[in-house]
């Protein structure tokens, strides 16, 4: 009698085991499904961030297509010539409201000598120190950058490096038709 006792005791503790073990597996993969960060069509959070001189610029800019790209002066993934590309994007559609901003995850020294040669561009360099605007994005990894349509909704972000051209063709499906400076 003792025996079927244990072995009917050690059957029911492996069978709550099951159980616990399947609800902590329901509960993690459950979690996997949250929502991180930004998705199309959401609402662009309301922020404001220095520019590299002091200057304060609000994000979103409504009735501005946006391209925002969160990167670093200390990452080695970004590439930084594509500053100098969006430049060229913005010289071209500005007169269509497209407003390029180039937001560096990082803290950056007043005196540090990097920055100049960023001086010549006449669009947004914002600084987020601590990242608190990259998190409010979801930005896990640099660069990122999303596009933003003029109501202030995300209608694209894209992880890693992406073509000007790919970038181009993103903010043109959002741009209205005509104008442009070509």
């Amino acid at each position: 009698m003792q025996v079927a006792k244990v072995i009917n005791t050690q059957t029911n503790m492996s069978h709550w085991l099951n159980i616990l073990v399947s609800c902590v597996l329901l509960v993690a993969l459950t979690g996997c499904n949250k929502r991180g960060g930004l998705q199309i069509d959401d609402t662009v959070p309301h922020v404001t961030l220095p520019d590299f001189k002091g200057k304060t610029v609000e994000l979103p800019q409504k009735g501005n297509v946006m391209l925002v790209r969160f990167w670093s002066l200390e990452c080695g993934f970004c590439d930084k010539e594509m500053l100098f590309s969006f430049e060229s994007l913005y010289q071209k559609h500005k007169q269509q409201n497209f407003v390029p901003v180039a937001v560096n995850v990082s803290l950056i020294e007043a005196n540090d000598e990097r920055i100049k040669r960023f001086e010549s561009l006449t669009y947004p360099m914002l600084v987020d120190e601590r990242g608190i605007v990259a998190n409010k994005f979801g930005v896990i990894a640099l660069p990122t950058t999303f596009v933003i349509d003029a109501q202030g909704r995300l209608q694209k972000k894209i992880s890693g490096e992406a073509s000007l051209e790919e970038l181009e063709n993103q903010v043109l499906q959002l741009l209205p038709k005509g104008n442009s400076n070509e």
